[in-house]
């Protein structure tokens, strides 16, 4: 890496750990001079480098220009001299974002729309994004995992087992009470259209006061959408496919689990006798009132999905169901999904980020916390694994089929390895690959009878005692060659601005 780009990053560091820290110890103040740092050229260059080395640097936006087209045409530092002059003298302005409709998966019809800003708006909404994230990452709770640096679905699925592990065993040694017998699961109808501007607003100066700042992320939420050669007006919503769009999301939707705040983050309970976190205090509120008979509320939310495990009886969760959807619609004019918004029993299992959550009574322990891998999940595998090796595509070569199909594996085998049971059903998943593949060979060579004979499984490279579908160095991915095991939240990465200078784990 370049050094000036080191000395770019080692400065913006600096300042990030500046604004954690501060906002960490004034959790009730706001910011009030971000502006200078926002504009700061060591900043933008900062941003530029993060866009330069995205996926979508070779999407343009509405101006037809890509981050390679801007480096052909004007090179990185005269754009952004360009750039932080028009910031410094108010004469920049968002364009539309181009609007891209992505079909829904095992949704015919249905599409997600997708703004596409340009390389000019990523780069700046980038810049601001490196400012404020420190400030509201520090008063996130945690609960909250979606969007967030370092933390991602498995450790949110392993929150859910954890909380729902029984702690007190009966007589017999098993575990027969359960902290949680119910769970809201929650899906909120097209959340980041309708998320409120003036309620978004309201909340993010709350924490940040700096004027120009603030002004600018609101000309990012009214800057528009232009889909079909027709300016559309965003009057509403944060359009998905920003850089800044995650963390105005956080922001908004921080108000599910701010309404169990007594269960998740107890600040009131703080007093300076008590050593006690507010995470602390929160455990002991759920302990005292489960052994009071009062109904406990626990909120777990990745990004716009939530669930809200419910200790307390049937009538108390339905109850709140109706009351959290009354709340969302006051506070930020969402509304919840009436048809996928339901109340289960947890022995029968929920889905929640595509893994199936459920208690199992196991005869020596008790009740157990599971997470299975969905039985309508390995059928979607199946389909598209059959689909890859139809008739239509016997014009292949094996490794060329190979190459396409291994991804697919991959990705899917490192998704559910953390799930209870899934040896078992990596093991079975192999053995439908490697058939499909064995009937797509014979589709490919049905004229040719003598040279059946050498459609035969060889040994692996990176496993010989293994046999399966090679050809030359491109071989089968077997997904029963994945470790499984039990994420750990230990796993998780925190941001590098978290630690401070002087610490260990800086």
């Amino acid at each position: 890496m370049d050094l000036d780009d080191q000395a770019d990053e080692a400065w913006l560091l600096s300042v990030q750990r500046k604004l954690y820290q501060w906002s960490r110890t004034h959790p009730e103040d706001s910011y009030r001079d971000l502006w200078n740092w926002t504009t700061d050229i060591r900043n933008l260059r900062c941003a530029w480098q993060k866009i330069a080395l995205n996926k979508g640097r070779r999407t343009a936006g509405v101006d037809g220009m890509t981050v390679a087209g801007i480096g052909v045409v004007m090179g990185m530092e005269l754009f952004l001299e360009q750039l932080r002059g028009d910031l410094k003298s108010g004469r920049y302005r968002p364009s539309p974002s181009r609007r891209k409709l992505i079909p829904k998966p095992r949704q015919p019809g249905k599409f997600r729309p997708l703004g596409i800003p340009t390389v000019r708006d990523r780069v700046v909404q980038c810049a601001v994004k490196n400012i404020l994230e420190p400030i509201f990452e520090a008063g996130f709770w945690h609960v909250s995992y979606g969007f967030r640096p370092g933390r991602g679905c498995h450790g949110a699925l392993e929150h859910i087992r954890m909380s729902m592990r029984p702690r007190a065993t009966a007589d017999d040694g098993r575990r027969q009470r359960t902290p949680y017998q119910w769970v809201i699961e929650g899906d909120i109808k097209g959340c980041f259209d309708n998320i409120d501007h003036h309620q978004l607003m309201k909340r993010v100066r709350t924490r940040v006061t700096d004027g120009k700042v603030t002004r600018l992320i609101a000309q990012f939420l009214k800057a528009g959408v232009l889909a079909d050669g027709f300016l559309l007006p965003t009057d509403k919503g944060t359009p998905q496919g920003g850089v800044i769009s995650p963390l105005l999301a956080n922001i908004a939707l921080g108000i599910i689990e701010e309404r169990y705040e007594r269960w998740t983050h107890h600040r009131r309970k703080l007093q300076a006798r008590r050593k006690s976190d507010a995470t602390t205090a929160a455990l002991w509120a759920r302990m005292t009132d489960r052994k009071a008979g009062r109904a406990v509320f626990f909120p777990i939310r990745y990004a716009d999905d939530f669930v809200v495990l419910v200790s307390g009886t049937r009538e108390q969760a339905e109850e709140e169901k109706t009351e959290l959807a009354s709340y969302l619609r006051e506070s930020m004019k969402l509304e919840l999904s009436i048809e996928k918004t339901r109340v289960s029993d947890l022995t029968e299992g929920f889905q929640f980020l595509s893994q199936r959550v459920r208690y199992k009574w196991h005869p020596r322990f008790g009740y157990m916390p599971r997470i299975e891998i969905p039985t309508s999940k390995r059928a979607d595998l199946r389909y598209m694994v059959k689909q890859m090796t139809s008739g239509a595509n016997t014009l292949w070569s094996l490794s060329e089929l190979l190459q396409k199909l291994n991804p697919v594996l991959r990705g899917w085998g490192n998704y559910y390895r953390f799930c209870t049971g899934a040896s078992r059903q990596f093991a079975a998943l192999d053995f439908y690959v490697g058939d499909c593949i064995w009937r797509w060979l014979m589709k490919k060579h049905k004229k040719l009878h003598r040279k059946r004979t050498r459609l035969v499984r060889l040994p692996s490279l990176l496993r010989p005692t293994r046999k399966l579908w090679r050809e030359g160095n491109v071989e089968q991915f077997l997904l029963s060659m994945l470790r499984v095991e039990r994420f750990r939240r230990g796993w998780m990465r925190t941001p590098a601005y978290i630690g401070v200078p002087g610490e260990p784990d800086a």
